[in-house]
């Protein structure tokens, strides 16, 4: 049924969502102007179809810059990703949002730090 977990835990759970990381969470959220800290039951049915064409673009963005290399990520020939460059949110807490210019917001949900906007994600 429905959890009144934060969105983003659900995102993070792998039984719930298979392959959406902390990454492409944050991003995918953002995009759908949707806070991380919200229940995922009060979120209506098309904020949540919103919110999956998001997580679709995302990680097709992601996999077409070849993934996301912060740390020591390669890909299976050895290159770097290039899609930490594309990052709207994610690991740039206290930036300007892109949209508003509003320095964005960071806290830790879900065991994982987690970046937004509190003017534009609700």
């Amino acid at each position: 049924g429905p959890t009144r977990r934060a969105i983003k835990a659900a995102l993070l759970d792998q039984a719930v969502l298979a392959g959406v990381g902390n990454i492409y969470a944050d991003e995918a959220l953002f995009r759908s102007r949707l806070s991380p800290a919200r229940p995922a039951c009060d979120i209506p049915a098309p904020s949540l179809g919103v919110l999956a064409g998001a997580i679709r673009e995302v990680l097709a963005e992601s996999i077409a810059a070849g993934g996301t290399t912060l740390r020591d990520f390669r890909g299976t020939s050895g290159e770097s990703g290039t899609y930490q460059t594309k990052r709207s949110v994610y690991g740039r807490a206290g930036e300007p949002c892109p949209n508003c210019q509003r320095s964005l917001a960071s806290c830790v949900l879900a065991q994982r730090t987690t970046t937004w906007c509190k003017r534009c994600q609700r």
